[in-house]
């Protein structure tokens, strides 16, 4: 187990532009699904900043889940207009080549995703462009990586014109409902727990002249992404990114010191010293976590009292109720009872 801790970001940027297909997405009726349920604005959180990279992930499989939509982060990357903006859309405007577009791709996906690595290779042939989160927090980045390929896909075809296809996608998890509405949405065979996640096709392509090609446009373009890179690998999101995981964890009975660590890639004495470093305890954290969980559940839901203590992993309620009034000064009955009266 390595010491080192990595904590992923995103950029306000991306989150702002996810979010808005994401909102665009999950309110417009599609004859397959139905109904979707409204989308939870408490899971979104300031877009204005970088986040945990772990709370975006988080977000998108919580929106997949709660609106029964198994192929969300495909739909997300199909839903997504021409004229949606992009934080690296010039690149694949005024790039000399593909090539040239992807290799700037890969060299400043940090200024939108951090605790990522993007590169692009070459054998036998065939470009492999992988997508690699680092983050060892985030465990399950299908919707992500299924939006990110499906976007990168689009700007490449854009490009290399409409007879291009791709020679075959890897996604290094398991696709739930099995690999047809990948291979549908990809045009190519689809191989699942795979080494690693990444589009591979012809590198003939690479050479292929971008239309609207524009060398000074591309320099000026490349040289603002360089002012943009971050200079730490690890944003200090430590915390923000330990709410999130606490959210889930406390749901599954494995909001422990040891089970976080391990789920972070680091030792429980490094990430205790972590957090001292930001004046913060393991256990006062969780502690906010399940108030303000309990807080929200209590006002937004019908949960009963009973089934918010398992939620929070209290094995029992009187204990949940005992905390609760330390932190509101009373109980959950009579704080949902305030809530909804007003």
């Amino acid at each position: 187990m390595t010491t080192r801790l990595l904590v992923g970001a995103i950029s306000g940027e991306a989150t702002r532009l996810a979010t808005r297909v994401l909102d665009h997405l999950l309110s417009s009726p599609v004859a397959r699904c139905g109904a979707l349920s409204p989308w939870p604005a408490h899971a979104i959180t300031d877009q204005n900043e970088q986040q945990p990279l772990l709370a975006f992930t988080r977000m998108l499989s919580h929106a997949a889940q709660q609106s029964g939509r198994q192929q969300l982060g495909l739909e997300m990357a199909a839903f997504e207009s021409e004229s949606t903006p992009s934080i690296f859309g010039e690149l694949f405007t005024c790039a000399p080549t593909l090539g040239d577009a992807l290799h700037a791709l890969a060299r400043y996906f940090p200024v939108s995703q951090t605790g990522t690595t993007v590169a692009l290779t070459q054998s036998h042939g065939i470009a492999h462009l992988s997508y690699q989160i680092r983050d060892p927090a985030v465990g399950d980045p299908l919707h992500d990586a299924a939006y990110t390929l499906g976007k990168i896909q689009r700007s490449l075809r854009r490009c290399a014109g409409s007879s291009w296809r791709l020679d075959h996608v890897t996604l290094a998890v398991p696709a739930p409902g099995g690999t047809d509405a990948y291979q549908r949405f990809f045009g190519a065979p689809v191989v699942c727990n795979a080494a690693y996640t990444g589009l591979h096709f012809s590198a003939r392509a690479l050479e292929r002249p971008i239309p609207t090609a524009d060398a000074r446009r591309y320099r000026n373009f490349c040289a603002q992404l360089e002012l943009r890179m971050p200079r730490s690998a690890t944003p200090g999101l430590l915390g923000d990114a330990l709410r999130t995981w606490m959210t889930y964890a406390a749901r599954e009975g494995r909001a422990t010191l040891e089970q976080a660590a391990s789920d972070f890639g680091v030792t429980p004495r490094t990430l205790q010293r972590r957090l001292q470093e930001q004046g913060v305890g393991f256990q006062d954290l969780l502690a906010q976590v399940r108030m303000q969980t309990a807080c929200r559940l209590l006002s937004e839901s019908r949960l009963p009292v009973t089934r918010i203590a398992e939620q929070l992993g209290f094995s029992e309620t009187s204990a949940f109720t005992r905390a609760f009034r330390n932190h509101a000064r009373m109980s959950p009955r009579a704080f949902r009872q305030a809530a909804t009266a007003t």
